[in-house]
């Protein structure tokens, strides 16, 4: 998710540009998924996906409801629905559209095997990546067995590389790989430099010490070691690490956080395209038959203020029956003391005492921020996280198993929690045995009432696949086709919107409004190719509502497919259950 006034965010856009309109239209997007019916959920249900594993990390099966108790914030839930599934030769071949075959030895024939390598490219330096190359060639150089297939995907490019067993082509597709970082660990600026961690500190007030660190540094930068202009107690300022305060107009403060603040929303816009690339790899990986395994090796990123983004991710991935394992492409972690020595401040001045403490004592917890999304990742769908290591080749040859047994756990959440909340949520086994879970680790109540909320959404995946009209609100649809760099086709749909039809409820003197988008590609034969999903919140005031009812709003969903006719579905549900649907012919050429 993300706030916006009017400019792009990735394949959502609302068009309306006004300079008071900032922070009133709040949009997100991400591959759609047709829903599976894995575990009931027609009730108000938690569905939560757990692997349990031995002291040498091997899964444990044979365990039943009994063995397991779930605590919600702390508080013990009913398991109201449980299911096993086992990912054994046997079963997977069944999935995979056949029955169990028998080799000539009586043994059971190899099971298909999906292996998607989703490498991050958005994040770590060149040297990284060609370390996590290199092991990926390896891994792939010594045979992905039987039965086994394997695609690339890259978070900057998408899949690049489609399912293959072929060797030569897997490798050949790792090695054209290259980094893609759009914001290096130095930050913006080499004086003060002020790291992405760091700027998600001062940004969000979460550390004192971290905004003490920069202020002091671009005190050295300018030549200046005075302290900061004294203030009187009437006047705003903010409280330093040092017990000085600094007033909240002075230059240097004011230069420091506007840095920290561009940085940090930088920082969050390429971790959003991270979130964007991993729910498209799950999109194409939950379409495959068998056993599926998405390996992501990344250096990790910082994803403080997301923990919606990584609890939707998990949701796919569970939702999907997809594995996620992740390798930590730093390696064994190590750098020089504060800082890379080529990333210093100029030689006339020195590095203030304060700042060097801060980066040396905050080295730790910037690697943990930066981890924090593959191990909850991980933990939450049941994987392995390899990290701490240098053998990479081993990482890689270790992640591509999937877990044999997946226990499928629901409870009904507390139905008088606030709606939106997060609660933390832990598994455990009732025998204490030196047996491990891996489990989620927490979940959002839902936004609205959840009959309401399940039942609208129920509708809005029906209309999803069908192909009748609905008019409950005035709805217009174009389109323009283009190409990639790489000259592949890509049509962007246009949805307009007419608001004016729409009912608006006042909250805190806005009036607010949801509209939920979805832009689908059927083949001749009504299957689905391609689909994205997207919703564009409207927290307006009176002024700007009366200014967008007049022209309306715009949405764009830009979809990718291979040249050929199509069938366009477009749907459009607002907050009160209302919908539009209607469809159109599309010839993509080549």
């Amino acid at each position: 998710m993300r706030w916006l006034g009017g400019v792009a965010a990735c394949a959502l856009v609302a068009v309306a540009q006004q300079p008071q309109q900032v922070d009133e239209v709040r949009v997100s997007a991400h591959a759609y998924t047709p829903p599976e019916d894995r575990l009931s959920t027609q009730v108000q249900l938690v569905q939560v996906g757990v692997v349990v594993r031995d002291p040498r990390g091997r899964a444990v099966s044979g365990l039943k409801r009994a063995d397991f108790e779930i605590l919600d914030d702390g508080k013990p839930r009913a398991i109201a629905a449980f299911s096993v599934e086992t990912h054994g030769l046997a079963q997977a071949a069944a999935s995979a559209g056949g029955p169990a075959t028998t080799a000539s030895s009586g043994g059971p024939l190899p099971a298909p095997r999906y292996t998607l390598l989703f490498f991050d490219d958005l994040h770590g330096t060149s040297g990284e990546l060609q370390h996590t190359q290199a092991a990926a060639r390896r891994f792939i150089q010594d045979g992905l067995g039987p039965g086994a297939r394997a695609a690339v995907f890259s978070a900057s490019e998408g899949l690049t590389l489609d399912f293959t067993a072929d060797p030569a082509a897997l490798t050949a597709a790792i090695e054209k790989l290259r980094s893609h970082t759009r914001l290096p660990e130095s930050g913006l600026m080499p004086c003060p430099r002020i790291a992405p961690y760091q700027a998600y500190l001062i940004a969000n007030g979460l550390d004192n010490c971290a905004l003490t660190a920069a202020v002091l540094e671009a005190q050295a930068c300018s030549g200046s070691f005075a302290t900061p202009t004294p203030v009187t107690p009437s006047m705003p300022s903010v409280l330093l690490c040092n017990g000085a305060r600094i007033s909240v107009v002075d230059p240097i403060f004011t230069a420091v956080k506007s840095q920290a603040e561009l940085t940090w929303q930088q920082t969050n816009e390429i971790s959003l395209n991270s979130f964007d690339a991993l729910a498209n790899a799950v999109a194409r990986l939950a379409r495959v038959p068998g056993t599926r395994v998405l390996l992501m090796a990344s250096t990790g990123f910082v994803s403080g203020n997301m923990e919606g983004e990584r609890a939707d991710a998990i949701d796919r991935a569970i939702h999907a029956g997809i594995v996620i394992n992740a390798l930590d492409a730093k390696g064994l972690w190590s750098e020089p003391p504060v800082r890379p020595f080529d990333e210093g401040i100029p030689q006339t001045a020195a590095l203030p005492a304060q700042a060097f403490m801060f980066e040396a004592s905050s080295n730790g917890a910037r690697i943990d921020a930066l981890n924090t999304v593959m191990a909850e990742f991980t933990a939450g769908t049941g994987g392995l996280f390899f990290h701490n290591g240098n053998d990479l080749a081993a990482g890689f040859a270790q992640l591509a198993a999937v877990p044999e047994t997946t226990y499928l756990l629901a409870f009904r959440p507390d139905d008088r929690a606030a709606a939106g909340t997060y609660h933390k949520l832990k598994v455990r086994l009732t025998a204490k045995n030196g047996d491990y879970v891996q489990a989620r680790p927490g979940y959002f109540t839902p936004s609205n009432a959840p009959v309401e909320a399940t039942a609208a959404r129920r509708k809005f995946d029906s209309e999803a696949l069908a192909a009748d009209t609905m008019a409950d609100f005035p709805v217009q649809l174009a389109g323009r086709l283009s190409k990639t760099e790489k000259g592949d086709p890509v049509l962007s749909l246009v949805i307009h919107v007419d608001i004016d039809k729409l009912d608006f409820a006042e909250r805190d003197g806005r009036q607010i409004q949801r509209l939920a988008f979805l832009g689908a590609l059927m083949d001749a034969r009504g299957k689905l190719v391609t689909a994205k999903e997207g919703a564009m919140e409207l927290a307006l005031k009176e002024g700007n509502l009366v200014w967008l009812s007049a022209i309306g709003v715009n949405a764009t969903l830009t979809l990718g497919a291979p040249p050929g006719p199509y069938r366009v579905r477009v749907v459009v549900q607002e907050a009160g259950g209302k919908m539009a649907a209607l469809n159109q012919v599309v010839d993509i050429p080549k």
